[in-house]
């Protein structure tokens, strides 16, 4: 069931499911969604928003700034995250190297073809690429590794470029990652793949579950606040 809301400084809009406490989302929109149980009053509904303004205009302004924010532009010397660290781009072009790409003395340099015509949607496709072949290398370790400690092991990993998660477990015990997380600390990639392995002991977010991930990784919240404060960059940086 849904419904529409209105304070007098935002629009929210207000589900009914089957749960126990009121949720208040901001998505990256900057829609503002209140998840509620069955039978709770829209007054009471508006009352417990009304407390949460200070925080909701906060995260709205926030995701508007953010939204104005431009989209990278990938040129030699553009500064470029990989594993929490800015590097400089460079682009090797019509030069022989036996590396895709090589990291060295604080530069991300790229080797190309011989007389290749770039533009923006080539150069970003390029380094997507080598993201997710990274991506797929260093999660699919670490996943071992953690796999080991939590003595659960998924049935397939994935690498994505999905939209608004970071990453996904099924009920087939199948896991999916953002590539984009490579751009992340590593400690943050391991956050992400403990909070999916987790989930292959608990499909929900319930205090157990958290309790799961606390055991394997005392400091997640630190990470995860990390993740919240500076995904949006990473999940803009290389769209077109």
């Amino acid at each position: 069931m849904e419904s529409n809301n209105k304070l007098q400084s935002f629009t929210y809009k207000v589900f009914r499911k089957i749960r126990k406490t009121i949720g208040i989302k901001i998505t990256n929109k900057g829609e503002v969604i209140v998840t509620s149980p069955f039978g709770i009053s829209e007054e009471t509904i508006d009352r417990i928003v009304k407390k949460k303004t200070h925080w909701i205009l906060n995260k709205l302004n926030m995701i508007k700034n953010q939204n104005l924010e431009e989209k990278t532009i990938l040129n030699n010397g553009t500064k470029i995250l990989y594993l929490g660290v800015n590097l400089k781009l460079e682009l090797v072009c019509g030069k022989e190297s036996n590396y895709e790409f090589l990291i060295s003395h604080g530069m991300f340099k790229v080797y190309l073809d011989y007389n290749i015509r770039l533009d923006q949607h080539k150069i970003k496709k390029i380094i997507a690429n080598i993201y997710k072949r990274e991506a797929e290398r260093i999660l699919v370790e670490r996943t071992k590794f953690y796999s080991e400690i939590i003595s659960e092991y998924p049935l397939k990993i994935r690498i994505k470029n999905q939209k608004t998660l970071w990453g996904s477990c099924s009920s087939k015990k199948n896991i999916n990652y953002n590539y984009k997380i490579i751009m992340a600390p590593i400690e943050v990639v391991d956050y992400v793949v403990v909070h999916e392995l987790c989930h292959l002991i608990h499909m929900n977010h319930s205090p157990k579950y958290w309790s799961a991930v606390q055991k394997i990784l005392p400091d997640y919240r630190v990470r995860r606040q990390w993740l919240k404060d500076n995904g949006f960059k990473l999940m803009r940086s290389l769209e077109d």
